[in-house]
């Protein structure tokens, strides 16, 4: 009956003219008596307007098909975002398990924001997709295995936020959490598995289970990649000593932040590291981004070098990192050619292969424009085409394969990576 109602609502509005936002009892609101009222209009028989609910789904559906798909997974993040947070209390800091794998100064900047600050807005699309990926796995999970805990809190002592666990199985003790990754991210984990941080964050879920009376014996890391759904475990004992240490860790950042101290920067900036460049909130404040931007200098050397020795120590970084780089690439010269003849296939951790060639992205093609213009001439003047029409042919260039050496996926490397 609603959805009839609307139907009928869409097909009578117009495109012009006041909206008639009617009232459940049928009447304008133009024409309805109470706060409503306006001009000369007789009263309506009901006491009070109320939109109709036929009215405002009409209004709703017609709104969602102009919106896109992106607009629709953000719009839970956009409007529940601050753009300025005021400090909070001393003792009262939103730190948990998660801050694992976070950058100390971000912490800072969103736990005591200076005068002034404004976070960022971020690119939020990978989040979002991880999040509707992670919601759809607990979801046929919880079908398959209805005797296990999913999205539980828990606590942790010297933490004032509660942290959330993905799944964690009673039984068997196996407490399981999840990632999703992207290009970038699926080849680190690839090379070296899951990093340590991850690591900690599980282990301190886990804790906190041990600490509420759980048993916990294994910790897994299942990731899951969003672009062709590929997904490797990871598992590893649990391990208290890991979980206390990564705890104190934690308690330490709160409290420097209840002493007042500004917390170091963890990651080496914008100009190489895209959380920095991309996705933190406080990297244009943090960086001073735009005052680099004004000097013609890149953030990290504004910000991080200010005077003759500061330029002295980095001249002599670079100069020690161009000299080991060097010698590296000496010795992988070397290593290629013990190489050359042997046959591809996996040794033990490794795999030699040969990389087919890959299409460049297009380019001018000279000569085959000097072929469009010499027939363009060889027309008669009152059939050549306007210049401005000839499109500027362009050329693909297939590269060389080249022989690669690559490390066996951490996942298949047995626990001895994992």
């Amino acid at each position: 009956m609603l959805i009839q109602r609307a139907r009928e609502l869409a097909a009578a509005a117009t495109t012009i003219g006041p909206r008639m936002l009617p009232c459940r009892c049928g009447a304008p609101r133009h024409v309805h008596r109470g706060r409503k009222r306006s001009g000369g209009h007789a009263p309506t028989a009901c006491g009070r307007y109320r939109r109709d609910l036929a009215d405002l789904l009409r209004e709703r559906a017609q709104a969602g098909t102009g919106r896109s798909l992106g607009q629709d997974l953000a719009e839970y993040d956009r409007t529940r975002r601050r753009s300025r947070r005021a400090p909070r209390p001393k003792g009262h800091w939103s730190i948990g398990a998660s801050d694992t794998t976070s950058c100390r100064r971000a912490i800072w900047y969103r736990e005591n924001p200076p005068p002034g600050y404004t976070p960022a807005p971020t690119d939020r699309r990978a989040a979002t997709a991880g999040i509707l990926i992670h919601d759809s796995v607990a979801a046929r999970r919880r079908v398959l295995y209805p005797w296990r805990l999913y999205e539980q809190r828990v606590t942790l002592p010297g933490l004032d936020r509660p942290s959330r666990y993905d799944e964690y199985d009673p039984i068997t003790g196996i407490l399981y959490d999840f990632k999703t990754a992207g290009d970038w991210q699926w080849s680190q984990v690839g090379e070296k598995g899951p990093a340590e941080e991850v690591w900690d964050q599980a282990q301190l879920y886990a804790l906190a289970l041990v600490l509420a009376g759980e048993l916990v014996r294994e910790v897994r890391i299942i990731y899951f990649e969003r672009k062709s759904g590929a997904d490797e475990e990871f598992a590893r004992p649990y391990d208290e000593n890991a979980a206390r240490r990564a705890l104190a860790r934690l308690t330490a950042i709160a409290t420097a932040l209840d002493l007042g101290t500004e917390l170091p920067r963890d990651r080496p900036g914008p100009s190489n590291d895209p959380i920095c460049r991309r996705y933190c909130p406080a990297r244009i404040h943090c960086w001073n981004m735009q005052e680099a931007a004004s000097a013609g200098r890149s953030p990290e050397s504004y910000t991080l070098i200010g005077d003759r020795a500061d330029i002295e120590w980095a001249l002599a970084d670079y100069d020690r990192h161009r000299a080991a780089k060097s010698d590296a690439d000496k010795q992988q010269s070397i290593a290629k050619t013990l190489l050359q003849g042997v046959p591809y296939g996996t040794y033990g951790e490794y795999e030699y292969v040969r990389t087919g060639g890959r299409l460049k992205d297009p380019e001018p093609d000279l000569t085959a424009r000097v072929r469009q213009l010499e027939a363009f001439w060889d027309n008669p003047p009152g059939e050549r085409p306007s210049l401005d029409e000839l499109d500027y042919p362009t050329k693909r260039v297939q590269t060389a394969g080249r022989d690669e050496v690559r490390r066996v996926r951490a996942a298949k490397r047995g626990s001895k990576s994992a």
